[in-house]
């Protein structure tokens, strides 16, 4: 397999990657009007899997598996001598959260806005839901970490250190101005891990000479903007 081979592999991983969130975010938001009794800052994506809105449900929790196996595929072609464990950590952590979210698709939830109600029997199914979802939180927390590692540039993890802090401030914030809404807190998650999925499938996909370039414009325009304000 040659060089432009390769390339055109990762190029149509990186599509798939952004096909996928595309569509199970789109489809995800569709679903707010559509289910009134459902408020988004009270209850959580997972509810949308029952009533009238499940298929719908189904089909976006799937296309988001798609996009995190294809992240999975994507960072096992990584080839970068001594980084070995880094790489197979990113995409074991990336397999395990679409396994999580594929079990989140075939298993409904048992909860209502997070939590048990007292009428209702836990079941295998709804056990298995929230083992996905668990499944999830953790294939992403081992992918970002094991990420640092790969041979990305400073914007990444600038960005990943941005979406970090969004993550860790949200409830924080949320619970400082007295808001009590679960929902929006899972949506953030959501929000931040699909935002972390496209950057690093943006970034993966430039080669080292890509990064080379941008590594030498970068010094220029931090020296050009040092020489400005030494002008003033």
């Amino acid at each position: 397999m040659g060089p432009r081979d390769v390339a055109s592999g990762v190029r149509r991983l990186e599509l798939t990657v952004v096909a996928g969130l595309l569509a199970f975010v789109g489809l995800v938001a569709l679903q707010h009007p559509l289910r009134g009794d459902l408020p988004p800052g009270e209850h959580f994506v997972s509810e949308y899997a029952k009533g009238s809105t499940a298929a719908l449900q189904v089909i976006a929790f799937a296309c988001w598996a798609v996009a995190l196996a294809a992240s999975s595929a994507l960072v096992a072609r990584v080839r970068a001598p001594g980084r070995a464990v880094a790489r197979r950590a990113a995409s074991a952590g990336l397999a395990l959260a679409a396994a999580g979210i594929a079990a989140s698709a075939i298993f409904a939830t048992q909860t209502v806005a997070g939590v048990l109600p007292p009428d209702v029997q836990r079941t295998t199914g709804g056990q298995l839901h929230d083992a996905g979802t668990l499944a999830v939180f953790a294939g992403m927390l081992v992918a970002a970490i094991a990420s640092l590692r790969l041979p990305t540039g400073r914007r990444y993890r600038i960005a990943l250190a941005a979406l970090s802090a969004v993550l860790l401030l949200t409830v924080p914030v949320l619970v400082a101005l007295g808001i009590d809404a679960p929902g929006v807190g899972q949506r953030v998650f959501i929000i931040v891990g699909c935002a972390f999925q496209w950057r690093l499938a943006a970034e993966l996909r430039l080669t080292p000479a890509d990064r080379a370039r941008r590594r030498p414009r970068d010094r220029s325009a931090q020296l050009s903007e040092g020489a400005s304000r030494a002008g003033t």
